[in-house]
């Protein structure tokens, strides 16, 4: 049995349609929504001043820059990310949970096959889907740069700024991958996924609207400003540390687990 190849089987479909959602909302906001909000600058700055300061900062609304591409862009991303964030997250539960959810993983872990094997097989399934999901995010994203005026910036930003989706998954990812295995059941993927992913979008509609400065690294939307990569090339370093600790704590603490575990008996 090539568990590779079967967790693929099993996830394409879903990624696929997941990937044709991302891909449609980026098209839409990007092409059609920006270049309403800037040619209506005058209209959309009336409305917006007619909102509550934490209502605009709750959903990711900056007056001060939501006209440039580069803050729309960031403005966007919050929603882009949390669709990114619910299926990567639950392609970590779903992989890494099908067989407890089935009750047969004491079949799956007892044949002659390392579980170090299996747990890395089935992580390099899922990770060759997220990264092929976003090697067609960043076309679409640089296809869009390319054809707006107001996209102005070196390849080097715009592909940081395209890359931050993926590097925000892979904190999901890793969420769901833990939480996988470590439940004693996963009753739902797909509620668990959303539980997850708008969990993280809650805690940072917190920390814009209170602006407390500890509560960004617990914000998982925040750790890769695309604004900031846009702008300048690269992310917050502190952030992007914080990032990448919690991602490769939380797949070595779900690796430990999953070698050491009980199997469940069907």
């Amino acid at each position: 049995m090539n568990v590779y190849r079967f967790e693929l089987r099993r996830e394409w479909k879903n990624a696929a349609v997941w990937t044709a959602v991302l891909l449609a909302l980026l098209g839409v906001l990007l092409l059609s929504v920006y270049p309403i909000y800037y040619d209506g600058r005058t209209q959309v700055l009336a409305a917006l001043e007619g909102f509550p300061p934490q209502f605009a900062a709750a959903f990711g609304l900056n007056i001060e820059t939501i006209f440039s591409f580069g803050g729309f862009y960031a403005f966007s991303f919050l929603y882009l990310a949390v669709l990114g964030a619910v299926f990567a997250s639950g392609l970590g539960l779903s992989v890494f949970a099908r067989e407890k959810r089935a009750k047969c993983d004491d079949f799956l872990l007892t044949k002659p096959r390392p579980r170090t094997a299996l747990f890395a097989a089935k992580g390099l399934a899922a990770l060759t889907l997220l990264v092929l999901q976003n090697l067609l995010y960043v076309a679409l994203f640089l296809a869009i740069c390319n054809a707006t005026p107001q996209a102005a910036a070196p390849l080097g930003n715009r592909l940081v700024a395209a890359l931050a989706l993926l590097l925000t998954q892979l904190v999901f990812f890793a969420t769901g991958v833990c939480i996988a295995v470590f439940a004693k059941k996963v009753r739902t993927v797909s509620g668990t996924a959303m539980a997850v992913a708008f969990g993280g979008f809650l805690l940072t509609a917190l920390q814009s609207i209170l602006k407390e400065e500890a509560l960004r690294y617990l914000s998982p939307y925040q750790y890769f400003d695309a604004a900031l990569a846009f702008e300048t090339g690269h992310f917050e370093t502190a952030m992007a540390v914080t990032a990448s600790v919690l991602t490769v704590a939380l797949l070595v603490a779900a690796f430990v687990k999953y070698r050491t575990g009980q199997t469940h008996a069907v």
